[in-house]
């Protein structure tokens, strides 16, 4: 019989049944607080909020009814003893000081586990069992164990693990570094979560503290004199934490990577003596103690080594083709990049991820996610230039080691700005010694990036007969052709608040008629989709690129273009939209697909509930990005996310998307 694993509840403890889950936990734990997973997700989507939003708008993000709302609102506000969620007859707000002292005084605050986690944290300790043992331990009836078995298949074989099911008896076969990078993803999945983090994290590493690790792997990294950045400092803590969690697993020599840096010796003997303080029940055997090294080399040099000790790629066959790859990705994009820094940067990535082991351990760039949402183009960028390294290279990139990508072209390359920014004007002053001069002088000097001045002429006559968005006039003349405000001779606080206010206003109406062309033109009745149902992104992907082949705006092989761009980095956003588009600018017209469907889409590790299909003309990409860009920042608010999916009208969708792409907070004025 096999045993239970102390894994399954972070506290050696026997993992409680689904019943009888939140309740137990507070019986045995006064400070334990286990939400659903829905229940976690409404609190993160209200942490995003600093205003009120109806209990219509938040049902309609969680894909529930007002009165499943009203239960969990009550259940979370019960469970945590206080008004975490407050309502008004306005909506729902969350308490923040409520929340942040909930948050202080429940590390442990969390979410259920899945079917599928909690078996495989139950092989971790027991890779050979049966059905039996686990239904019983895991408290799982035999059909959900058995259909949770069959959808860990694949997901087992993408670590290398071959997961066997030969009727009752189960197995996991597959060696220990295959076992710690399977673990590594669930843990990586934890430190993605917004509620619940430290909850998760101590049911993957019950025994292991990553503030202890950290502590102890800094001091030896100074003791040392090492150099180890952010990103993979962060890392190399997870990887050790692993290898302690599994200490009495340790892998087989042959299995281990080898990996040399200067320093890496000294640092493996200092922070080996540092760690056996730490966990003195926890000591490496010498298998793990060479990981460790492997490890801590990988930190201080990204890549390994020959055993003749030169490096395991042809280096020049690898520049030649990070040259022709990134040269295609500047073409293709047309961009304004400092060519020999971005070039050497990409260069030496390049290098030591062909150099880096067959299985990496654990890596997670938590810089990724933000750079996805704040900077689209360059992530649009890297997964282009990650296609072609890919394919010139045969070495895969993860969507973390993408986010490095994007990190390089953010240092040496400009992002396309998404509009012009100032309004021209002609200014209207009498000819009086210097009064002209002086009043363009503190002009330029208070709107220096706002107000692109064409001229100064002595009257509004003259002002008609000049191109410009608005004419600023020191004169008592009656307005001429053009939008004007008037001001004093002599500029003031007030003056210049006036001519704030113009700015705003004339530039908000240049960007609406610019962006209702934009839109008019993209997007189009025909591809525009509401109360359909899809099962996954791949069977909507199919849809919508159907109906953009149909309308004959993009050929056949559109959809695998669409299909590969997801297979690096899925275009899912903020867990509830995607834009999902071709990794080519191959349509015959440039359009957006839109589908609202009747209930959310399973995307990746997402539910979205509103979907846009961008097929691109390269003719038209500088032109699309005015429209790209502040479409995402616009979805990323969830309360103008909740108005546009509740649109079922292509006329009203168009125009409240219009209305809020040029609304005076996105207009980015500064």
């Amino acid at each position: 019989m096999a045993s239970r694993p102390a894994q399954l509840d972070g506290r050696n403890q026997v993992p409680d049944p689904p019943g009888a889950l939140l309740w137990c936990w507070h019986l045995e734990v006064s400070e334990m607080i286990l939400f659903s997973e829905r229940q976690s997700l409404l609190i993160e989507l209200l942490s995003e909020l600093d205003h009120v939003i109806t209990g219509r708008e938040l049902a309609d993000l969680l894909g529930v009814s007002p009165r499943t709302l009203r239960y969990d609102i009550s259940r979370i506000n019960g469970m945590a003893k206080a008004d975490v969620i407050e309502a008004s007859p306005k909506g729902y707000l969350l308490n923040r000081p409520i929340y942040n002292d909930l948050v202080a005084r429940n590390s442990l605050l969390g979410t259920e586990l899945g079917h599928q986690e909690r078996i495989l944290l139950y092989f971790f300790n027991s890779p050979v069992t049966d059905v039996y043992d686990i239904m019983r331990d895991c408290y799982l009836s035999e059909s959900v164990t058995r259909a949770a078995l069959q959808r860990l298949v694949p997901r087992a074989a993408e670590y290398g693990l071959l997961l066997k099911t030969a009727g009752a008896r189960v197995e996991l076969i597959g060696d220990e570094l295959d076992l710690r990078r399977l673990l590594g993803e669930l843990v990586h999945n934890a430190m993605d979560v917004a509620v619940g983090r430290a909850e998760k994290m101590s049911r993957y590493l019950p025994d292991v503290d990553l503030g202890v690790v950290a502590r102890e792997l800094r001091a030896a990294v100074e003791e040392s004199g090492a150099d180890i950045n952010d990103i993979r400092l962060s890392n190399t803590v997870v990887g050790l934490a692993i290898c302690l969690q599994r200490f009495d697993h340790p892998p087989a020599g042959s299995q281990l990577p080898h990996a040399s840096g200067p320093g890496a010796d000294e640092l493996t003997e200092r922070l080996l003596a540092g760690l056996e303080k730490a966990y003195p029940d926890r000591i490496f055997a010498p298998s793990d103690r060479e990981y460790v090294r492997a490890l801590l080399g990988l930190a201080l040099n990204h890549g390994t080594a020959t055993p003749g000790g030169g490096p395991s790629t042809d280096e020049s066959g690898t520049t030649e083709a990070v040259r022709a790859c990134l040269d295609e990705t500047i073409n293709h994009f047309n961009l304004d990049a400092d060519y020999g820094r971005l070039s050497r940067s990409i260069h030496d990535h390049v290098l030591r991820l062909v150099a880096r082991p067959r299985k990496p351990p654990y890596f997670r760039n938590n810089l990724q996610e933000s750079l996805r949402a704040r900077s689209p183009f360059l992530y649009d960028v890297a997964v282009y230039l990650a296609d072609r390294l890919s394919k010139a290279l045969s070495i895969s990139f993860s969507d973390d080691e993408i986010g490095l990508l994007v990190i390089y072209l953010g240092l040496h390359a400009a992002q396309p700005t998404t509009n012009e920014r100032a309004v021209s004007a002609v200014v209207v002053c009498p000819r009086y010694h210097a009064l002209q001069d002086r009043l363009l002088a503190e002009l330029v000097e208070r709107f220096p990036d706002r107000l692109r001045i064409v001229d100064v002429v002595a009257s509004n006559r003259e002002a008609d007969d000049i191109a410009c968005d608005m004419v600023i006039t020191a004169t008592d003349e009656a307005p001429g052709a053009h939008p004007s405000v008037r001001i004093s001779a002599v500029l003031s606080d007030l003056d210049c608040t006036a001519i704030d206010a113009a700015i705003l206003r004339e530039f908000s109406a240049k960007m609406r008629a610019r962006m209702a062309a934009i839109i008019s033109k993209f997007l189009d009745p025909d591809l525009f989709f509401a109360g359909q149902s899809f099962p996954d992104a791949e069977s909507t992907i199919h849809f919508l690129s159907g109906a953009l082949h149909d309308k004959g705006c993009v050929p056949d092989e559109f959809e695998d273009s669409v299909l590969l761009r997801e297979s690096y980095s899925p275009t899912a956003f903020a867990r509830r939209f995607a834009l999902p588009h071709s990794m080519d600018f191959m349509a015959y017209e440039t359009k957006v697909a839109v589908l609202i469907p009747s209930s959310p889409i399973p995307w990746e590790t997402a539910e979205v509930s509103l979907v846009f299909m961008l097929a691109i003309n390269g003719a038209d990409y500088d032109e699309f990005i005015q429209f790209y860009q502040p479409l995402i920042s616009l979805l990323y608010d969830p309360r103008l996310f909740s108005e546009l999916k509740r649109v079922a009208d292509f006329e009203a969708f168009t125009k409240l998307l219009g209305n809020q792409l040029v609304a005076p907070d996105r207009d980015q004025l500064g």
